[in-house]
């Protein structure tokens, strides 16, 4: 509940993908982040611009974010200690290596929705789990790429889908809105 990125609230979020060998990957994350997840030139989610075309807000909507945050910013308070947590799984069988190999990718996934990323105050972690239903294409020695594209699209995808539908919150701590109160639904 107290997941922020940036000035927004974060949250978890999923997304996966069955990639055309027949393996699912897929990325459970919490998005926990000292870096924001907002263009601030354009008020489009850094992730959104990895999924093909996106949705610019309408005229003035981003302005009006961008005043809200500074307003909220003024009130002040401590900086928070953040760490964007993600799963990432497969049903394919990998090898202790390849599956540490997946999880390493995985962080550039973080590395498109969040900037910037991997500060003094993030621990992000991402793990990597593999159920070794499906084995890799043996004739193809740059079989695991596939995955390994996959899992960090999956975990910039679950970073979005947290943003999107995370709520804003109001405590002792701050107030911490989500993205659609600034900029609507998605």
């Amino acid at each position: 509940t107290g997941a922020l990125v940036g000035q927004l609230k974060g949250g978890v979020g999923t997304a996966s993908v069955l990639l055309p060998s027949g393996i699912t990957v897929a990325a459970l994350v919490v998005a926990n982040a000292a870096g924001s997840a907002v263009d601030p030139l354009t008020g489009v989610l850094y992730g959104r611009y990895f999924q093909g075309r996106p949705g610019y807000p309408e005229a003035g909507v981003h302005e009006a974010a961008l005043a809200r945050l500074a307003e909220l910013r003024e009130r002040g308070g401590p900086p928070p200690l953040n760490t964007t947590l993600a799963v990432v799984a497969t049903d394919a069988d990998l090898s202790k290596a390849q599956a540490q190999k997946l999880a390493g990718t995985a962080h550039d996934g973080i590395a498109r929705a969040v900037r910037p990323v991997h500060l003094l105050n993030d621990g992000d972690t991402v793990f990597a789990l593999a159920t070794g239903e499906r084995t890799l294409d043996p004739a193809d020695p740059l079989a695991l790429n596939e995955l390994l594209a996959a899992g960090a699209d999956a975990v910039t995808r679950a970073i979005v889908r947290a943003m999107v539908v995370a709520e804003g919150v109001e405590g002792p701590g701050g107030t911490f809105p989500a993205y659609r109160d600034l900029y609507g639904t998605d």
